[in-house]
Parts: C-alpha cells; structure tokens; sequence
C-alpha cells in the first residue's frame, strides 16, 4: 500500500510544480517596441510618482557622481507638491539638498562640503516637474534606433538599442554644459502588466574639445498609485531666507 500512496503524492507534487510555472511571453521585437511605448507614454501622462537616480558624467580627469530620489504628485496641477534628496560627489565638492516644491516656491536645504544653507525661490509647478522628467521626455522612435533586441523573462521584459545621436537631447537628459554627443546605448525595462520598471542611458560626450562619457539609470516606481509628501509647516518655512541672484 506504501509504493501506489507514494506514487500518487509524487504525482501530486509534480503536478503542483508544473501549475505553478509561469510561461514567458512570445514577444516579437516589434510587439516589444509597442508595449515599451506604451509603458513609457503611461509614465508621461502620471500625475504621481516616486523614481531613483544614478548617474555619473565623465570629461577627461573629471568625474561627477549624482544620486537622486524623486516624489511627485498632483502632478500638471496647481496643487503640485514634490521632494527631491540630492547627493552630488565631484573631485573638489560634496553636495547633500533636500528640494521641496509647494505653493508655487522651492525650498532647499542644501549642505555643500560642510556649508549649510536654506533658501526658497519662486517657480512653477510645470517648469519644476518638467525637470524631473527629463531623464525620459517621450516615447521611442523607431526611426532614431538600429540594433534591436529584447530579453524576456517570466515578470518583465527589456529592450535594448542603439540610439540616434541627433535625437538623444529631445529625448533623454543631456547636462547642460555637453556642446555635442554621439550615439546612444539605451535599454528600457517594462512590465508584462506594462508598468514601466527602468532605464538604462549611456552615451559619449563633448564639452568643448573635452570628450566625455554620460551614463545614468533611473527606476520608475508607484506611477499614479498613493504617494506621502508632508507640506512643510509655517514654522519650517521660516528657516528659510530668499535666495538670492548668486544662489539660485
């Protein structure tokens, strides 16, 4: 009686396994191309949303790492509300901001190696959150790519390429001292549920005759979804003076 009881839990147990196996999608590279579009035009068009930053640009002996959390809601509103924590390492200076954007200002407290200081300066909603965007401003072009491929798992699927140096600026972030860049490589990260998950951007740079390297990822997180951000107090906000021309 012990050898069919055994068989049978076996079975059992094998069955169970097999039920469990997640299939993986037959993506064509087209259909992933499509699905990568609309995962990114679901991130343009969020009202909230939480992402993290690393990036790091190079140019010649030069190299600037910076580390970004990003909270965001009411976004395209009046009622705008977003903080921002910031660290910037570069060979002469160490830089740690708390941003935060309420009621048409913002505020920063900022420690700049071992310098402290909180100021507010008017702005609006739309050029801040604009900001906080650039690192993927629109959808992909078909026609400003070449080497595509995909990698599919059973939870998310990633699309790689090469990518157009005349379209890179209108597309990804460009720091604003680069003069020209060349070609990108590029990967988007979405889910099958077609939440976008991440970004990977890396491309050569010239500042000047200077060339250079910038790369940076981003991970995208809580698209539309409930996000707490604490409004600064009346006593808070007094800490902070207006800045002035030299400090904005």
């Amino acid at each position: 009686m012990k050898k069919p009881l055994i068989a049978f839990l076996c079975a059992l147990f094998a069955g169970a396994l097999l039920s469990c196996q997640r299939t993986i999608p037959d993506y064509s590279v087209e259909e992933a191309f499509g699905l990568m579009n609309e995962a990114i035009d679901d991130w343009l068009d969020a009202k909230s949303f939480t992402l993290s930053y690393e990036g790091t640009y190079t140019a010649g002996d030069n190299v600037s790492e910076e580390t970004m959390s990003v909270r965001l809601k009411n976004g395209g509103t009046d009622d705008l509300i977003a903080f921002v924590v910031t660290s910037i390492t570069e060979p002469e200076r160490f830089q740690q901001s708390e941003t935060q954007f309420e009621d048409g200002r913002i505020y920063v407290a900022k420690n700049e190696n071992g310098t402290i200081s909180r100021t507010w300066t008017a702005g609006t909603g739309a050029a801040f959150e604009t900001l906080y965007r650039s690192f993927l401003k629109k959808t992909i072009d078909d026609g400003d790519i070449r080497d595509e491929s995909i990698l599919v798992d059973p939870d998310q699927c990633t699309v790689l390429f090469e990518f157009d140096a005349n379209a890179i600026q209108s597309t990804f972030y460009v720091p604003p001292m680069v003069t020209n860049v060349t070609f990108a490589t590029v990967s988007v990260t979405f889910s099958h549920g077609g939440d976008l998950l991440s970004l990977e951007v890396s491309y050569g740079t010239y500042e000047g005759e200077i060339r250079g390297t910038e790369t940076y990822a981003v991970t995208f997180a809580k698209l539309d979804r409930y996000i707490v951000i604490a409004r600064m107090s009346a006593s808070e906000k007094a800490n902070y003076t207006e800045a002035t021309d030299d400090e904005e």
